[in-house]
């Protein structure tokens, strides 16, 4: 069947699905399994090429999705001999994990908090980091996905330094603007809470 080209009208990345408007005028619904793996996430407004199959339910449906301009993932550029990018280094959220776990070991070696404070950031976080890489591992196969207020929630509650770790290695959660500012007033509200509790303004009994 001929290749036919269009815009990605709409995008729902949570869920891994949306609609192709194609230049004949015909609008295609397009599942993320049928979009040729890429470094980035589809979003609204991309130019692709396609050709029409059938979906599960039997309609019509863009299949062999091709993102113009879209950087493919490392193994496919591995495989064509072209060089990877380097590896993710600790970067500024690493560094941010960091002073969130210094602030709550601080807390406790000075009397500020119980030891359970620091040991809840250690272990929330762990589990967050593991959440980020199912939802990783997800996106790759074009499964449902983690929904974000679940990931912003598991932060919030203590997991915030190893979500910041998991985005920075996994490369996970990183372009996209909203979720990137989320994170950023998460992680801003617990330095702000970790340091005024240093300072003595506040205690934990």
């Amino acid at each position: 069947m001929a290749r036919q080209n269009g815009e990605l009208v709409q995008w729902n990345d949570e869920r891994g699905f949306g609609f192709i408007a194609g230049d004949d005028g015909q609008r295609s619904f397009v599942h993320i399994s049928d979009i040729g793996r890429i470094a980035t996430r589809p979003r609204a407004g991309d130019r692709v090429s396609f050709t029409l199959g059938r979906g599960s339910d039997g309609r019509l449906a863009a299949k062999d999705v091709k993102i113009a301009g879209a950087n493919p993932l490392n193994s496919e550029a591995k495989h064509r001999g072209a060089p990877a990018p380097a590896a993710a280094g600790i970067g500024v959220r690493g560094v941010t994990a960091g002073v969130i776990m210094a602030l709550a070991l601080a807390d406790h070696l000075l009397g500020r908090a119980p030891a359970w404070l620091p040991l809840a950031y250690v272990v929330i976080g762990a589990a967050s980091i593991v959440v980020y890489w199912l939802d990783k591992r997800a996106a790759k196969a074009g499964n449902w996905r983690v929904a974000e207020v679940r990931l912003h929630i598991i932060d919030a509650i203590g997991g915030i330094a190893g979500g910041l770790v998991a985005q920075q290695l996994l490369r996970h959660k990183t372009s996209k603007q909203s979720f990137m500012v989320a994170t950023a007033l998460i992680a801003t509200g617990h330095i702000a809470a970790l340091a005024s509790l240093l300072l003595g303004l506040w205690g934990i009994r």
